[in-house]
């Protein structure tokens, strides 16, 4: 081998070896940067199994949720089960008298209305029932009530402050409905058109008005003021909602059969007068108008139902 050859030998050993010692100082610099990435990576992985435990976790309080929903849900039915049998008055079909021609102009004419069959809760609806419906569906509460509930000594008193959405929700939670202004009426007068639930002439001691009790009163307070139907409570005591829009106008030309209010208004019908209006205003064909938004304490609800056919 002569010289060149040792030299080129020599000159590549000290480039190879020049080579890999600038290996070896890149290396040292990027071996911070590996470790680094290598406990990233670690924590990746730990973060992935946590990830992982606390899905199979949540998976798991998801299942239990939705059991305990499956069990709030049959308490739901079998509260709603008690609300739902709340007696009821049957009202047969057939014609009666509506109205009345001595009296406001929004009442005439008087005239004959024909209604199918129908049922009409016998008491208007309590505090108590309704503070069921509000806790079982979350419902908002009725504004008056304090640390969330109605004062024990009112549980049989008529639910006050509810607006019109809020008793349809009611209405509509216990499989009923809103009565229309004349099966309110029918329910509270019978079919020949008397004064008052009980008969022509006032009587004080059937009715609570002009504020001879300060406010409202328990249901079953007047029995004596039951209509022919068995329907009570239906004059004073609380305004009850219908489901019509009110014109005072509209027996003038509503239909002879099965009338529902006019198509669209400002107001909704209220009707039975309250515990602080007159002998005048508590008369059964006396008709009353709240915007449907209202919540007042002397306003309330009770419910009708359409029988089903049996098959």
């Amino acid at each position: 081998m002569d010289w060149v050859s040792v030299v080129l030998i020599i000159g590549f050993g000290a480039f190879c070896f020049q080579i890999f010692a600038v290996f070896r100082k890149q290396a040292a610099l990027l071996q911070p940067t590996v470790d680094q990435l290598e406990t990233s990576r670690a924590n990746v992985e730990r973060q992935i199994q946590e990830c992982e435990q606390a899905t199979e976790e949540s998976l798991q309080r998801i299942e239990n949720l939705n059991k305990e929903l499956e069990s709030l849900d049959e308490q739901r039915r079998g509260l709603q089960e008690q609300v739902n049998p709340k007696e009821m008055c049957p009202i047969d079909a057939g014609s009666f008298i509506m109205g009345d021609d001595d009296e406001g102009r929004d009442e005439q004419p008087q005239h004959n209305v024909l209604l199918n069959a129908y049922s009409m809760d016998r008491y208007p609806v309590t505090n108590q029932e309704y503070k069921m419906f509000v806790d079982v569906t979350g419902h908002r509460r009725p504004a008056h009530w304090t640390s969330g509930t109605y004062p024990l000594e009112q549980a049989r008193h008529p639910i006050t402050n509810v607006s019109w959405h809020d008793a349809m929700a009611y209405a509509e939670w216990v499989g009923k409905r809103l009565p229309t202004e004349a099966e309110w009426e029918k329910a509270a007068r019978g079919t020949q058109g008397q004064t008052y639930p009980w008969g022509d002439a006032f009587r004080k001691d059937n009715v609570n008005s002009s504020n001879d009790y300060g406010g409202t009163t328990p249901f079953d307070e007047f029995p004596g003021g039951a209509s022919p139907y068995g329907v009570t409570d239906m004059c004073g005591n609380v305004m009850e909602w219908c489901s019509d829009w009110y014109y005072d106008e509209y027996y003038k030309m509503s239909p002879m059969d099965n009338p529902t209010g006019p198509q669209g208004g400002q107001y909704r019908s209220v009707r039975g007068g309250f515990y602080g209006e007159s002998r005048q205003a508590v008369r059964c064909a006396s008709r009353h108008f709240v915007p449907p938004s209202t919540m007042q304490d002397h306003v309330g609800l009770r419910c009708a139902k359409t029988p089903t056919e049996k098959p």
